[in-house]
């Protein structure tokens, strides 16, 4: 025990010499307290936040030692010495025992920055407090900002310097370090024997030469309010400069600073066609096509970007490509975890054309940890629709002129085109068809990807950004309907774009002198094709376009926009689509082909595949079985045609790869390495012929291209269940995207006699109460829908999917399933099941599950799930009619039958009320649902955004091509793939046949053995 006696009293005999060595040993234990342990040795000013020093008159309890020296050195430094009796037991005059240090606990400061200042402590001193304050606790002292090298005290505490404020003061072990010998500076001026008054003037700033050890204290928000940062209180008083020698600085009043929020820009036009454009995976791209005008192309403009990507997205490997005609416009890294990113690049001159411009976005994530496959799911980027768009210099040009620049209206930040009809008086007679009429060619002539049609008065205001206004009227009724009345309209029929000083730009006018004038307008507005023989124009919201299979076809990926692509991930997806006609009829029979050009490494394992998905469900797989690396050229992979759907059809080729290195995973194994996968754009998809043939009822075909009503020009009876504007709203909405999917808008007729609807075809528009039984009877919905459907209109058919209150509603379903559902309080009811369902749990608890009926259906079961067949297949005749019973949260009920004659197509489009009808009808024609209609009646969600289809149980052929003998085969082979039991019947009875003839022809020409 000698030894550690003997270093002890040796440390302690050097430690009470510390104040005869002051000047040299002083700033040594400053720059090692500051720097070397890595912390900011300032305690609390008096009246910020920490604590509180002791009132003017009384000492502090002394629990930390100053450790900066003052600024002058001609003189000796005062001997250190506690100031209170707790100190004194420990330490004698400052030696019996080493300082116990008091460090605030803050981050580690980086390097000095031009606005940190030095701070200045002499030794034996406490910094009173302002009045009114309570002493501070022991645990702290007050430090005072002494000046920098050549900066004044009044500088120095006008703002320039920025004090700490600790949370809490931390005992630190010695910062030791080589004693180091201060320069020599002058001795400081006499003290005055008063405090300055706030207008003394500054005291001379001390030489330059004179350096003192600094911290930075220029770092983020510790969520303290401090001095100098937004939102922290000014300073109330001076404070004792603690330098002998030397007055107090005097601190200038600083007023509170409010932060200001950071003021985005607003695109002058937005971009993005749909409501959510979500980039899911390790690669994703998107391409599709808006329009400019001249005045557009011409002005001086800039790109706006915004999105949000995945917390687990790793920034570094991660990126994010925009061209527009092929012109690079951003390329960053993907890192907006916490808010969107936003970023503003201006746009070449020459990059934006008059027309059709291709806009392009790529993106290739990785995960920030797991190589697992399930991980790339995790991976996402949202584009911000608000925030993604072109701001022009000066504004966005108005649209003024003819009828061509009617495709550069755009949309709005949801992707739809508000499009608001100004007509004069009530809208019964010809107004509803004149309506009707006009948004037809408006849909078709913009292309416009998704429509919301409103009719509305003059006095709705200005036209919303991305949105349209069309007045029509004859020149009589423009003035009660504008401010700005053409004077053409007076002379000739018109069809005018044009900026009206009450309705806003863009404005459309469609006016003649006379009625009959109007007409001709709207006829010239609707006089346009667009034609379906080789592809269906789907640019505006997928480029290329969807190429058109009417028959034998095949078509190389490199033409369906995916050119070749190496990939060194684990889970690889290519995006594709192609297009059917209305009468395909080859649900239940013959394949696709996909011919695969691709190669893979030999990191490849065996147990990877290839899967092909049409319409989200997945159609082929072809596993990977070699190992060592492999080529496929021209690999045939079959895709069932059940798969398929008439219209637009969207697919991916999915390549999911399984390699050591990801099964390992060790550390940096998710950033990327050499390419272990590429897929050439030589791939081929190709479909033979197959039987073509419409049917009714089918809703997907009357989606793809309004069959059967484009088939014998003939005006189209329109019935809206009320003559009020929301009937008349839904209505328009509807029409619009027929004409868009059929190409060219359809002849109206909205006031058609009712002795002539049974030979005609129908649309039936409105609210659910008003249709009549005998419409709901033929097109087989229940007349309980108008009791069941429980939905009030200000219910869900108004809620945005992407507000909070869905999140928080999908929030709760994903917890449901993870820990199961409850069941609902005994007697409360479950709105979300309809009868179907009620029934089916009913019988699961009521019948026994070793019942005979029981295995027969659980035989059923297995036989659908196997080979697609159930026991309706095996039916000679179609049994008891059952109706359609929509859940009771419907909010677009959709159903198609026969009319009376059985020779026409009634379709009925039916809602809660007109004006949740009117508020559906968007979300319902957008193109993520409409694409997903089928069958003989559907039921649409607006809150989950769900649909639940009634299949097609029987059906009414029309022909649409000619009946060759080799349509006829393809037709016969699918229906009686379908029907099995007739096929069955058939055979037997061929069988029969056969034998008899043969039998016959024995006995007559045979000879006995």
């Amino acid at each position: 025990m000698r030894a550690p006696a003997s270093i002890a009293a040796a440390l302690v005999l050097a430690l009470a010499q510390a104040p005869l060595a002051g000047p040299w040993l002083a700033p040594a234990y400053a720059q090692g307290a500051g720097q070397g342990t890595g912390f900011s040795m300032t305690p609390p000013i008096p009246g910020y936040g920490g604590g509180n020093a002791p009132a003017s008159g009384s000492s502090a309890p002394a629990t930390s030692v100053p450790m900066t020296p003052p600024a002058s050195s001609g003189s000796a430094a005062p001997s250190s010495s506690a100031s209170s009796p707790a100190a004194s037991d420990s330490l004698s005059a400052g030696a019996a025992g080493g300082p116990n240090f008091s460090i605030p606990s803050f981050p580690t400061p980086s390097a000095p920055s031009q606005g940190s200042t030095p701070f200045a402590m002499p030794s034996g001193q406490a910094a009173p407090a302002p009045a009114g304050r309570s002493p501070a606790p022991s645990s702290s002292s007050a430090w005072i900002p002494a000046p920098d090298a050549g900066e004044t005290p009044a500088q120095t505490q006008a703002g320039q310097a920025r004090p700490v404020n600790p949370q809490q003061a931390k005992p630190a072990p010695y910062a030791q370090a080589p004693a180091m010998p201060a320069p020599s500076m002058p001795a400081p001026a006499a003290p005055r024997s008063t405090p300055p008054t706030s207008g003394a003037q500054a005291p001379a700033s001390p030489p330059t030469s004179a350096t003192a050890p600094t911290w930075d204290m220029n770092q983020s928000s510790t969520g303290i309010e401090l001095p100098g940062e937004p939102g922290a209180p000014a300073p109330t008083a001076a404070p004792f400069q603690m330098v002998p020698g030397q007055p107090a600085p005097v601190i200038t009043q600083v007023p509170a600073t409010t932060p200001v929020a950071e003021v985005r820009k607003r695109p002058d036009r937005f971009l993005i066609p749909q409501r959510r454009m979500i980039f899911a995976g390790e690669v994703a791209s998107r391409a599709w096509v808006f329009y400019a005008t001249q005045e557009e192309a011409n002005r001086q403009a800039s790109f706006l970007l915004s999105y949000l990507s995945a917390v687990v997205v790793m920034p570094e490997t991660s990126r994010i490509r925009v061209t527009v005609n092929g012109q690079a416009l951003i390329e960053r890294p993907i890192a907006a975890s916490q808010e969107p990113a936003h970023f503003e690049v201006p746009i070449q001159r020459g990059t934006l054309r008059p027309g059709a411009n291709l806009i392009r976005i790529d993106v290739v994530q990785r995960h920030r940890t797991d190589c697992a496959v399930t991980a790339t799911y995790e991976l996402w980027t949202e584009i911000n629709n608000e925030g993604t768009g072109l701001v022009f210099n000066g504004g966005r040009p108005p649209l003024s002129g003819g009828l061509d620049d009617l495709a550069s209206v755009g949309f709005d930040q949801y992707g739809v085109t508000p499009i608001r009809i100004v007509t004069p008086g009530p809208i019964e007679g010809g107004g509803s068809s004149r309506v009707l009429r006009v948004v037809q060619g408006l849909a078709v002539r913009g292309q416009f990807p998704n429509t919301s049609v409103t009719i509305a008065d003059s006095q709705t205001g200005q036209t919303p950004p991305g949105g349209l206004t069309v007045v029509v009227g004859t020149a009589s009724e423009l003035p009660r309907l504008m401010a700005s009345v053409p004077n053409e309209a007076r002379l000739r029929p018109i069809t005018t774009l044009l900026e009206d000083d009450r309705l806003g730009a863009p404005t459309l006018v469609i006016s003649g002198p006379t009625a009959a004038d109007v007409d001709r307008a709207i006829d010239r507005l609707n006089a346009i094709s667009i034609p379906r023989t080789d592809a269906v124009n789907t640019q505006t919201l997928y480029a290329p376009n969807a190429p058109l299979f009417d028959s034998a076809r095949s078509v190389r990926l490199g033409e369906l926009g995916v050119p070749t692509q190496e990939f060194s991930g684990r889970r690889f997806r290519a995006e594709f689509q192609i297009a059917l006609p209305a009468d395909f009829y080859a649900q239940a029979y013959g394949n696709a082909q996909l011919l695969l050009d691709a190669a893979f490494t030999a990191a490849v394992r065996p147990g990877s595949h290839v899967d092909v998905y049409v319409n989200e469900q997945i159609a082929s797989n072809l596993p990977i079985t070699a190992s060592g690396g492999g080529l496929f050229q021209r690999e045939r992979m079959q895709i069932p045609l059940r798969n398929f759907r008439p219209g637009v059809n969207r697919l991916w080729l999915e390549v999911v790869l399984d390699t050591e290195s990801d099964a390992r995973c060790l550390p940096g194994a998710t950033l990327p390495a050499e390419n272990r996968f590429v897929l050439f754009d030589s791939t081929e998809f190709s479909i033979g012929n197959f039987a073509r043939i419409g049917r009714v009822p089918d809703l997907a075909s009357f989606s793809a291209d309004a069959f059967p009503y484009n088939l014998d020009g003939n005006p189209v009876a329109v019935v809206l269940a009320r003559q009020d504007s929301s009937t008349l709203s839904a209505a328009g909405t509807l029409m619009s995207r027929l004409a868009l999917a059929n190409g060219a808008p359809l002849p109206i007729d909205a006031s058609p006699a009712s002795v002539t609807l049974g030979e005609r075809n129908v649309i039936f528009v409105g609210s659910i109460d008003q249709v009549s039984s005998s419409v709901l009877d033929q097109v087989g919905v229940a007349e309980t829908a108008r009791t069941n459907w429980v939905v009030s209109a200000s219910g869900d058919e108004n809620r945005d999917v992407g507000s909070s209150q869905e999140y928080d509603n999908v929030l709760e379903r994903f917890r449901s399933r993870q820990v199961g559902d409850s069941p609902p309080p005994p007697g409360e009811p479950r709105l979300d099941q309809n009868t179907h369902e009620v029934y089916e749990r009913w019988r699961g608890s009521v019948q026994g599950h070793s019942s005979l009926y029981t295995i027969v259906e659980g035989f059923e079961g297995w036989l659908e799930r196997t080979f697609s067949i159930n026991f309706e297949s095996f039916r000679l005749q179609e049994g008891r009619r059952s109706l359609f019973e929509p859940p009771p949260r419907t909010s677009v009920l959709m159903a198609q039958g026969t009319g009376p004659t059985g020779s026409a197509a009634w379709t009925l489009v039916a809602g809660r009320t007109p004006e949740a009808l009117a508020a559906s009808m968007t979300r319902f024609t957008s193109d993520a649902v409409w694409n997903r209609i089928g069958g003989q009646a559907v039921a649409y969600q607006v809150a989950s955004g769900d649909i639940e289809r009634r299949d097609i149980r029987s059906f009414s052929f029309i022909v649409t091509q000619p009946l060759s003998f080799g349509n006829l085969r393809m037709i016969a082979a699918n229906w009686l793939s379908i029907n099995i039991l007739p096929y069955a019947l058939m055979l037997v009875l061929a069988g029969t046949i056969l034998g008899c003839a043969t039998a016959l022809l024995l006995r007559r020409l045979g000879r006995p053995s």
